[in-house]
């Protein structure tokens, strides 16, 4: 195990946020490995697994793993109690600390390092209604320009047209859910993509100095448990 001020640390990510399953590792600042399922009603028995066959192809065991990553929410209630409940009680077995990460900021990680783009993720909430927020890329690093929130179809269409007529940039709306969607104008970019399980294990790199203790780790939620 290294230092988590070393390029060498390992660390590992999991996303249990939306529909899928996503992990991946990530050390020297390059993603190992990464893998994305749909596991269903299995998630939770199947995780343990799919992280030791994904560490285990790369020669490494869960020994070697100097923090865990995991999306804190907001995202599936019943995704987001697997998934933190899996990595804080790893966390305390393997004695590392947790890096909490915003599953929306996850969902727009293909676009970090992007210049003068806007990106839009969302995940289903219930019913006609989404999670979603504004990011805005500087070629480094997502900025948050509108925090979450809870908002239906039409209004994150309504934002995202203000901020391509506001800022002149392209805007992609962002997220796997985007396939619920009943309607998509010209002028935005739809994309039905979902967490990649290298990005939630390079976006826990980035941000390592914001690990912490597992009991120090709770879910966001932006509408009550049902």
């Amino acid at each position: 195990m290294g230092s988590l001020k070393s390029n060498d640390c390992l660390v590992l990510g999991v996303d249990c946020s939306t529909k899928y399953t996503a992990i991946g590792c990530v050390r020297c600042e390059r993603v190992i490995g990464e893998i994305s399922l749909d596991l269903g009603r299995y998630q939770s028995s199947l995780l343990p697994g799919l992280v030791d066959e994904l560490l285990g192809f790369w020669g490494f065991k869960l020994t070697n793993v100097d923090a865990l990553a995991v999306t804190i929410g907001p995202g599936y209630f019943t995704g987001l109690r697997v998934g933190l409940s899996y990595v804080t009680t790893l966390a305390y077995a393997l004695e590392v600390p947790v890096i909490p990460l915003s599953s929306l900021k996850v969902l727009a990680g293909d676009f970090i390092e992007a210049k003068n783009v806007i990106t839009v993720p969302v995940i289903w909430a219930r019913g006609t209604q989404y999670y979603s927020c504004i990011f805005e890329s500087d070629g480094e690093d997502l900025k948050e320009i509108a925090a979450p929130d809870v908002l239906d179809e039409q209004d994150i269409i309504a934002r995202a047209k203000d901020m391509s007529l506001e800022k002149g940039k392209t805007v992609f709306v962002i997220g796997d859910d985007v396939a619920r969607f009943q309607e998509k104008p010209s002028g935005i970019h739809f994309l039905a993509d979902g967490v990649r399980g290298g990005n939630v294990a390079k976006l826990g790199f980035k941000m390592r100095s914001c690990a912490r203790s597992p009991m120090q780790i709770e879910a966001l939620y932006l509408r009550r448990p049902y």
